[in-house]
């Protein structure tokens, strides 16, 4: 009995050591917002989670400035870039089912496309997934702008797209360097419709948000000026002023750029972007397999992206575009994945707050 005393009283004892290490990561972290984010400025949910820090989410700053509405935490952003790594890991899955193939070329998968592209018989899916086709962004093309700032309602598909990255010279030999380029995945929409047997939104569902418990992940839809999202702030047409981005149909919906999730959402999704795999002997490390970007730290893999940092590698995405920045990492070495989202063009803000809140909880390396 006395040992039975004994043992319980031990599990209390670090039940309640663990709750005083969670207190203590939510007043870091609250001090750390506090400090960063100013209370009238873009809207900012800060999400970090792992062992004994537990789950702790943060919201400060304003989501529409026009009505001075503040942000809140369960607020749904506009993913931009992080887009690509869903899209990546349904091809994943499309190549460990063995209806696609890392090695397939766009010219095999996509033939009456594949002539607008010059070396379309060497471009992989590996090289779309990666950013080395040499493939153009078709939103480098000043024409493309010219109809987003003329707020016309397109409702884009990727095929009215594709034309405006064809105009524009090619930016390497397919496999050679790295370029990003909003394209490639766009190409990857068009060719996971090929085997696909449900639509995409559908798919990505079942094989994605519902298993890792995503319910407030989806796509945009593209005919709305919003699908219940916070708004997104940025100089859309050039004159110097940073206005609301919702009235500007820069291709919403599609691929590359056009989910919708929030901060617990991408959370639960960073750990499972880390540990997607490949089958066979080397399957893991082709998952893991990343080449420089050319900014002296990054690099980047087939839809994922590896970032040093002082407490040991980081996995996940960062993306600022269209009125939004947004990180997420998941760091395997500490088990903890942070997020940051926020409602403005504010990339700076974003690694700040990461390095900042990092800190807070792992302590300075």
């Amino acid at each position: 009995m006395k040992r039975a005393w004994l043992l319980i009283g031990l599990v209390m004892a670090i039940g309640l050591m663990g709750c005083q290490q969670q207190r203590d990561a939510y007043k870091s972290l609250q001090a750390v917002m506090d400090n960063t984010v100013a209370a009238d400025g873009p809207g900012v949910v800060l999400l970090v989670e792992g062992e004994g820090v537990g789950q702790q989410i943060f919201a400060r700053g304003v989501a529409d400035r026009e009505k001075g509405s503040p942000v809140r935490t369960v607020s749904h952003f506009r993913m931009g870039g992080l887009t690509k790594p869903f899209i990546s890991t349904l091809v994943l899955q499309m190549v460990s089912e063995g209806k696609l193939s890392l090695d397939d070329t766009l010219a095999e998968r996509l033939p009456d496309t594949a002539v607008l592209f010059p070396h379309s018989a060497q471009i992989t899916i590996r090289h779309l997934l990666n950013m080395t086709s040499g493939i153009p962004d078709y939103r480098d093309n000043p024409a493309f702008w010219e109809v987003v700032r003329a707020q016309e309602k397109r409702g884009w598909q990727p095929e009215e797209l594709l034309p405006y990255a064809a105009e524009l010279p090619g930016t390497a030999v397919p496999g050679e360097t790295f370029q990003y380029s909003n394209t490639n995945y766009l190409l990857l929409q068009m060719i996971l419709a090929t085997v696909l047997k449900d639509p995409l939104a559908e798919e990505l569902r079942d094989r994605i948000w519902d298993p890792v418990d995503m319910p407030d992940t989806y796509i945009e839809p593209i005919a709305l000026t919003s699908g219940g999202h916070i708004a997104g702030y940025a100089d859309m047409d050039g004159d110097g002023a940073v206005e609301n981005t919702l009235p500007y149909d820069d291709a919403r919906g599609l691929a590359d750029l056009g989910f919708i999730s929030s901060a617990l959402d991408l959370g639960a999704f960073a750990p499972a972007l880390y540990a997607r795999t490949l089958p066979g002997a080397d399957g893991r490390a082709q998952t893991l397999a990343t080449i420089p970007t050319g900014n002296g730290a990054d690099e980047y893999g087939l839809g994922i992206m590896r970032r040093p940092s002082a407490w040991g590698d980081m996995w996940g995405y960062d993306s600022t575009t269209g009125g939004y920045s947004h990180q997420m990492w998941y760091l395997p070495d500490q088990k903890l994945t942070v997020v940051v989202l926020i409602s403005g063009e504010e990339p700076a803000l974003a690694n700040e707050l990461v390095a900042r809140a990092l800190t807070a909880v792992l302590g300075q390396e």
